[in-house]
């Protein structure tokens, strides 16, 4: 099974998550996590790319607060070891936020607040999984 860790969504995965027959009904995102040792800022400062990473977290938080979105961390956490599957030290942290919808998470995403902190993102990030989940109890 392969993975893509990547940075942005393509156009494609934008049109499905805004299309997908449950984009209206809250939305957890699930976040993997991949820092870089050491982030890369246009003006060099030498930080770990976790730090920075918790820079764009804290300032998102603020943000959105600010904003007046309704969204929820539900969980974030160190990926620490394996039970199942392979792929030890692919994941550095994991992350669940709950959006009201996938239209009002790709605003908050979008917005020209989101644009001024997200140099901490990609100073501190070496790439991410971004998966797109609904609250349907699956058992």
């Amino acid at each position: 099974m392969a993975t893509l860790n990547a940075l942005d969504p393509t156009p494609e995965q934008v049109k499905e998550f805004l299309g997908h027959k449950k984009a209206n009904e809250p939305v957890f995102m699930l976040n993997l996590l991949k820092f870089k040792e050491r982030a890369e800022y246009n003006d060099g400062e030498d930080i770990s790319g976790r730090e920075a990473y918790g820079r764009y977290a804290k300032a998102f938080g603020e943000m959105v607060r600010n904003s007046g979105v309704n969204t929820e961390t539900v969980f974030g956490g160190n990926a620490n070891s394996w039970l199942i599957g392979e792929g030890s030290g692919e994941w550095d942290a994991v992350a669940l936020v709950k959006y009201p919808d996938a239209a009002t998470m790709f605003k908050v995403v979008s917005s020209e607040g989101y644009r001024k902190i997200h140099k901490h993102r990609r100073a501190g990030l070496a790439g991410q999984l971004l998966i797109s989940c609904d609250g349907e109890g699956v058992f």
